[in-house]
């Protein structure tokens, strides 16, 4: 008995030790090929939308990052849709694998695009000099991005360092060899030509249509504040920049091509997600339902979702238009309202019918702080 019990202990010691194991991560960076075969493979046909989507219109974007940031949303899977305020929720979660998800084939260039400006930039100066096209006078380290910004409007427009700069980061995106076509490669330029032609003023605008009044320019984007009054976008602080620099290196941020009420994308990427055993922590939404909501593709939405590898604590970050009716927690002359809720929470509530209006879903059990 006494060699038996002492068996059993060990066993079940042994078992205790395997059972603390940690889970399993994506440890290696992902490679250029597969990378490749990811985009093509996760990616479905494209779909339209009215605008280029250059940059947000969100003005309040970083009103989540407090409530990110005391519930722990860390590491896992990070979903998103559209244009680089992916960078700046994926600075402070640092996922383990970021997909971005958006209708528009663009999008998926833009980020390709911008994917070979980290990899060609050192650091945030090199960075916003390959983006506006603008040779930046030497700083001091640690510069707040209203300097650096600044600077960059101080900085002359040189022809020939544009087209330089611009034709480095296509070199780049050549040398990966994931199959970019030469259409593809024209809307890089018109993607590039329009931040340089725009600078750090550039703001969202639809198809037809003056930028609106109400739209945020990319400067206030960058130089936004949390409710704490922290400045923490992507490009705001040296080391959320090196977050982001080092996923694209790693190839862990890939964009898709997938409409939220697509018929293959968010299937193929559940799949994906699966078989590296990780779960979707953060699911940024922008107000992409707003566009879906009780329309024929909105059971194909929730379906899409109900599909995914969710996180027993994921959150889906959404936001709201102040045109009709504002928003409980609206930010004072904000035109966007940014919230998020209990991914797990808004499913439910899906099921049991409580969203009967696109005003319960955006109002009921929203999370700012």
């Amino acid at each position: 008995m006494r060699v038996l019990s002492k068996f059993l202990l060990a066993f079940i010691a042994s078992g205790v030790l395997y059972l603390r194991q940690p889970e399993r991560v994506l440890d290696a960076p992902i490679g250029t090929e597969k990378f490749g075969q990811l985009i093509a493979g996760l990616s479905e046909p494209e779909g339209y939308f009215d605008s280029d989507n250059f940059v947000s219109n969100e003005a309040a974007y970083l009103r989540v990052l407090p409530a990110m940031n005391r519930l722990a949303i860390r590491g896992g899977a990070y979903l998103g849709v559209g244009p680089d305020q992916n960078y700046t929720y994926i600075a402070e979660m640092r996922p383990r694998l970021a997909v971005i998800l958006d209708i528009r084939r663009q999008n998926a260039l833009q980020h390709l695009y911008f994917k070979a400006l980290f990899q060609l930039s050192r650091d945030r100066d090199e960075y916003l000099e390959r983006l506006f096209g603008r040779l930046l006078a030497p700083h001091a380290k640690n510069e707040k991005i209203s300097e650096l910004l600044r600077r960059s409007d101080q900085a002359p427009r040189d022809p020939a360092f544009i087209s330089l700069k611009i034709a480095e980061a296509i070199a780049a995106m050549q040398a990966w060899n994931i199959g970019l076509t030469h259409e593809d490669f024209k809307a890089v330029e018109y993607i590039a030509y329009a931040f340089v032609n725009g600078g750090p003023d550039i703001k969202f605008t639809s198809y037809n249509r003056a930028p609106r009044p109400h739209h945020p320019s990319y400067r206030s984007l960058l130089e936004a504040r949390d409710p704490n009054g922290a400045q923490l976008s992507y490009l705001a602080q040296e080391d959320r920049f090196r977050t982001v620099k080092e996923l694209h290196r790693e190839n862990r941020i890939v964009p898709v091509v997938g409409d939220f009420g697509g018929p293959s994308a968010f299937h193929q990427v559940a799949q994906e997600l699966r078989s590296r055993g990780l779960e979707v922590k953060c699911f940024y939404a922008s107000n992409v339902e707003f566009y879906l909501f009780r329309t024929e593709r909105w059971h194909s939405y929730l379906g899409n979702l109900r599909v995914l590898p969710l996180a027993q604590d994921s959150y889906i970050i959404r936001s709201y238009a102040n045109m009709w009716q504002a928003h409980p927690a609206q930010v004072p002359g904000s035109y966007m309202t940014t919230v998020m809720q209990s991914l797990n929470t808004f499913l439910a509530n899906e099921a049991a019918g409580r969203n009967e209006t696109y005003w319960d879903l955006v109002t009921r059990d929203y999370i700012i702080q």
